[in-house]
């Protein structure tokens, strides 16, 4: 049932209070850090321990955010949960009977502003029945994560925060039946692309050794004088008013929204910050050496489907097309024209697919296993074929908490389990070291090589 309470018997491990049920134990709201400065949302986080006493897991607190622009697709679970800015909680899923198994540690996307791992979305239960450790956790987004602080320039908070939560990962999931040292790092969208920079990072080496990307956004991330710019106007956009969660949140929406957008691209949005030698390989992935020695990386086939306008026009499907040197081969969705197809195919090579085959090209060629795969499962929705974010429900088994979301509409419980079974089976072969690497096609009823 979505958002259930613990039905079973009670557990405790490691001190943590957590529930029992169809073999899996949960612990939710686990802390792993503090502000350093209460008073300071954009203070450093500290290393912490405790526990929030919760129930449900949208009772574990987010990160301040606003509605997600994704809703129109997943639906508006992310309002559920409680907001806060001392929320640096994980969350735990693991087999009762575990003993020194993989760990997964995943990453929520939402454009680096909205998501938490402790949103009901990403509830780890039926993936950890694969015998795998599930991990979620929050990281600070939006105005937290991304203004400037007292020392404009200085490191991109979200990166510390992750990095807390993958030591407390590290020390302590032996406790909880996980390998320490048969940690993969997983994501989705802006947590794909944290997984994928930290594998890059040499003070991350040791934290994990594989990384699973999905849907892998290319970006560029600020520069430091950048974001002291972006800063100094969502600021300014606060005008004279207290500078409330809400106010912040609203002026640093406006601001972006004023920025200027490049035709058939991504929407402007907050981005990680880094400069210098970090700024060169985090754009791009040939300089990008990981330390990682397997990766998974999976994309869906329209990934840009519910970034571009509906009225798009022609001339941004030129300009697509003048950059891929002529047309492309869809895989169109029922809803489509043609021109419509191809240009969101089109847009959806430039912002997503490319960047995850020159990730893995990168990648084997300097030895690392690379396993590909391309989600062909199409909406509920004739209009958004298979967007960004369709594989998730999916991935991790839990229809229920998708009961809202209109990508879902129309779909058959038992056909949805049958491609749920296979999506989980497929990533935590991975994190098990069991999967084939060979490029596979997913896809409803089932997968294709």
């Amino acid at each position: 049932m979505p958002g259930c309470a613990f039905q079973e018997r009670p557990v405790s491990r490691c001190g943590l209070a957590g529930g029992s049920r169809g073999g899996v134990e949960s612990y939710y709201g686990v802390r792993y850090a503090r502000l350093s400065d209460p008073r300071r949302k954009q203070s450093p986080a500290v290393a912490a321990t405790g526990q929030f006493e919760a129930g449900r897991l949208s009772d574990v607190a987010i990160f301040p955010q606003l509605p997600s622009r994704l809703e129109t697709v997943t639906g508006p679970a992310g309002r559920v949960n409680p907001q806060d800015d001392e929320a640096f909680f994980l969350n735990i899923w693991t087999p009762a009977d575990a003993g020194n198994v993989p760990v997964l540690v995943f990453l929520h996307g939402g454009a680096w502003a909205s998501g938490g791992g402790s949103v009901a979305w990403y509830r780890g239960e039926r993936l950890a029945c694969e015998g795998i450790v599930v991990v979620t956790l929050n990281y600070r987004l939006g105005p937290a994560g991304h203004l400037d602080d007292d020392e404009p320039g200085s490191y991109h908070r979200p990166f510390g925060d992750i990095a807390l939560a993958l030591n407390w990962v590290k020390t302590n999931i032996a406790a909880f039946g996980g390998d320490p040292d048969r940690i993969t790092l997983g994501g989705q969208s802006a947590g794909a692309w944290y997984a994928w920079a930290l594998a890059g990072m040499p003070q991350f080496a040791g934290l994990f050794g594989k990384a699973a990307l999905l849907s892998i956004p290319r970006i560029i991330p600020w520069t430091p004088e950048y974001r002291t710019d972006f800063t100094r106007r969502a600021l300014a956009a606060c005008g004279s008013l207290p500078q409330t969660h809400d106010r912040l949140l609203k002026s640093c929406a406006q601001v972006l929204a004023g920025t200027p957008r490049t035709a058939g691209a991504m929407p402007p949005m907050y981005l990680p910050v880094a400069s210098g030698e970090l700024a060169g390989r985090l754009s791009d992935p040939r300089g990008n050496r990981l330390h990682t020695d397997a990766l998974y990386l999976r994309v869906t086939d329209h990934e840009m489907s519910v970034f571009l306008p509906p009225d798009a026009d022609a001339r941004t499907l030129e300009a697509l097309r003048a950059r891929a040197g002529g047309s492309a081969p869809v895989f169109p969705a029922p809803g489509w024209d043609a021109g419509r197809a191809e240009l969101v195919s089109l847009a959806s090579r430039f912002a997503f697919h490319d960047f995850a085959r020159q990730i893995g090209d990168a990648a084997a060629a300097r030895g690392s296993t690379v396993l590909h795969r391309r989600y062909r499962v199409l909406s509920g929705d004739p209009h958004q074929g298979a967007v960004h974010c369709i594989d998730l429900p999916f991935q991790f088994g839990n229809l229920d908490d998708w009961v809202d979301a209109p990508m879902l509409n129309g779909w058959d419980r038992d056909e949805f389990e049958a491609l749920s079974r296979t999506t989980r089976a497929d990533l935590a072969d991975f994190v098990k070291g069991s999967a084939m690497p060979m490029e596979l096609v997913i896809g409803s009823p089932g997968m294709d090589a």
